[in-house]
């Protein structure tokens, strides 16, 4: 009997580990890859449909996305992998424009700033359509300037482009305008892609067919604009995150001098204990910067991938910096007679206040060194 108990019990036992192990080799499931999406324009535009027709929702049109009142709304789609985030607004009108306004630049700022990618606006859609060919000065003055302005890409689908009386005259028209309109507040070429977009196939009046078109050359605009993000923001973010780090540092530092002990008797050993403490939190500044740093590569790889560019990032799109430090130069004694003979005589030439003085001008100066080794980079 007690020979079948330890059968069975080995029997269980390699049960057990056969099913552990078909737990661990089990594949852990893919997490989607994000997309934010942000699309404005006027109601009645056809925002709704533009996204169906870009990405494949089946979103209803007319009504327009889901909205609970005033703001901007955040509706997740996943569709083959992908996690779309879709932002949209309720209608822009004269009378809530400076709502609209600050909110809206105030989230595309945060989130075009942040060291993760997956925050970014991936893609930024303005519409306005081609059936009233009507833009108004308070469109271009309070939104697309501001979003320029900020280094957000915008691409406007010009919607209803199917030919009709004087459409193609009315398209044309718009480009021109928004070209000599932006060109002139911004100062500057725009580089704005501008795309003619027909979301629903149908038939006219005259019973004409009308054919979709605009998609591909739509999302090559969002996928072109990605990769030149990633390009160009990537190295300011990473920059901005290199000088936080090291600034909480400088300020951990200075708050240790201020308040770490030092002896009357011994303040030599105190000063180098105070020292190590910086030297070692330093040292880890600097690998928290390389993790983050490595962090960001990798997702900015996995998008680069994604959006059709196979080649990798070039790794000197890290800003780089003088990794040094003038918290030191104390000399320390080592003998047990002589090292405290040192120590109790120095500590009638320095008193704890020049010591705490003298190790905060230090940090100070290895904090000023390294942001302008990377400025001068």
């Amino acid at each position: 009997m007690k020979r079948e108990n330890a059968s069975s019990q080995t029997e269980k036992a390699g049960q057990d580990n056969h099913d552990r192990q078909k737990t661990e080799n089990k594949p852990k499931p893919h997490k989607p890859t994000v997309r934010n999406i942000l699309v404005l324009g006027k109601t009645g535009v056809g925002k709704t449909s533009l996204l169906n027709y870009l990405y494949g929702f089946d979103l209803p049109t007319g009504a327009g996305l889901p909205k609970t009142g005033k703001g901007l709304h955040e509706n997740v789609i996943t569709r083959n992998g992908t996690a779309y985030h879709i932002f949209d607004t309720w209608g822009i009108e004269a009378d809530s424009m400076p709502e609209w306004r600050k909110e809206v630049l105030a989230l595309v700022r945060k989130r075009n700033t942040s060291p993760h990618i997956s925050d970014w606006f991936h893609a930024v859609y303005y519409c306005f359509s081609a059936n009233t060919a009507r833009i108004e000065e308070a469109e271009i003055e309070e939104i697309l300037v501001p979003l320029l302005q900020s280094g957000c890409k915008v691409i406007i689908a010009l919607t209803n482009a199917e030919d009709g009386f004087r459409k193609q005259e009315k398209l044309e028209g718009m480009k021109d305008y928004l070209q000599e309109e932006l060109t002139k507040r911004l100062h500057r070429d725009p580089q704005l892609e501008m795309i003619p977009v027909v979301s629903i196939a149908g038939e006219t009046l005259a019973g004409d067919s009308i054919s979709r078109f605009g998609r591909t050359e739509s999302l090559e605009a969002a996928q072109y604009n990605l990769v030149d993000d990633i390009e160009k923001r990537l190295p300011a973010i990473y920059k901005m995150n290199v000088m936080n780090k090291l600034g909480a540092w400088k300020e951990r530092s200075l708050l240790l001098l201020a308040n770490g002990k030092i002896s009357f008797v011994l303040n030599n050993n105190s000063a180098k204990q105070l020292i190590d403490l910086i030297n070692y939190d330093l040292l880890n500044t600097f690998g928290a910067i390389d993790a983050d740093g490595d962090k960001m590569e990798a997702e900015a790889n996995e998008y680069l991938l994604t959006a059709g560019n196979k080649k990798p990032l070039d790794r000197r799109w890290r800003p780089e910096f003088s990794r040094i430090t003038y918290v030191k130069g104390y000399e320390y004694s080592k003998g047990l007679s002589v090292g405290l003979a040192l120590d109790v005589a120095s500590s009638l030439l320095r008193s704890a206040k020049s010591i705490r003085e003298n190790l905060s001008r230090r940090v100070i100066k290895t904090h000023a060194a390294i942001i302008d080794s990377m400025q001068k980079k």
